[in-house]
């Protein structure tokens, strides 16, 4: 698993290696909301009521953000969502 963040993501991606987008989520204790983003998708800003709510729409929403950020990647490529939970203060 390579990570789309590094370096020579697309040639790896390219080549068949599986990729790795790493999301973080935080729970927003004011609203009861989940909020996911990511460092190494552009524009990946997702909010949801629940965590499987959340990780639904990061899957739909991937391909659309890796065919504007980067349209030479096989969005095929993408097997792999890491999280980090986090509590907001």
């Amino acid at each position: 698993m390579y990570r789309l963040g590094w370096p020579c993501a697309t040639f790896f991606a390219e080549m068949g290696m599986p990729l790795l987008i790493k999301v973080k989520i935080i729970h927003d204790n004011e609203v009861n909301v989940y909020v996911a983003t990511s460092l190494d998708l552009k524009g990946l800003v997702v909010e949801a009521e629940t965590l499987d709510e959340l990780e639904k729409e990061v899957w739909e929403l991937v391909p659309e953000l890796l065919t504007l950020d980067k349209p030479k990647l096989c969005t095929k490529a993408v097997r792999d969502l890491r999280y980090s939970v986090q509590r907001a203060i």
